[in-house]
């Protein structure tokens, strides 16, 4: 005799797994294949997320996900990088620490380009971390020149220290009429 296995609730609800799960697989993989040799031969190294790595890594090529951008860097805390915006064949770097670029984000309207981009103003504030939308100062917004995620993590550690924290754990770029500005940035007592 057959007894159906699942019933209305869990049917459903590995319908909504299946639908997570198939989104999610569309979205680019956030890793990158480093190669001490050209045309992704020799040693590889692959890397999940932000990486600081123990010793230098000689990087001739390296493989991305379409879609995807990377930070190498030759400084072990993410300074000294070079973008790379898709899988590069030959290339000769010296790489401590790598992580992927958050893409930009963009507002559809803003001011003209000579005038200053007004402030969030506002914050959330816990025990050990702060959350800014849109950080400001004396109520303008945060520029970042030039809008490299290098230059982006140097002002959001800045604008933290300022406000009393250690460092940022986390930022974004927003362009706005061609300009760039930080934005979500974390600060917190720690990295992250």
């Amino acid at each position: 005799m057959f007894r159906p296995l699942l019933s209305g609730a869990a049917a459903a609800a590995v319908l909504l797994s299946a639908a997570a799960f198939a989104q999610a697989s569309q979205e680019p993989d956030a890793q990158a294949t480093l190669y001490n040799k050209t045309r992704f031969k020799g040693v590889r190294r692959t890397i999940v997320g932000p990486t600081q790595f123990g010793e230098a890594f000689p990087v001739r090529s390296v493989n991305i996900p379409a879609g995807t951008q990377w930070e190498l860097c030759s400084g072990t805390k993410y300074s000294g990088c070079r973008q790379i915006t898709q899988s590069t064949p030959s290339m000769v770097m010296t790489v401590r620490s790598a992580r992927p670029v958050a893409a930009v984000l963009t507002a559809t309207s803003g001011p003209a380009p000579s005038q200053s981009v007004p402030g969030g103003g506002g914050s959330l504030r816990g025990i050990a971390s702060e959350y800014f939308v849109a950080p400001d100062n004396g109520g303008n917004r945060i520029e970042v020149q030039p809008g490299t995620g290098e230059a982006m993590s140097r002002r959001a550690i800045e604008f933290c220290k300022a406000r009393g924290w250690r460092t940022s754990a986390y930022e974004r770029l927003q362009s706005v009429a061609g300009r760039f500005y930080l934005a979500d940035v974390l600060c917190a007592d720690n990295g992250g």
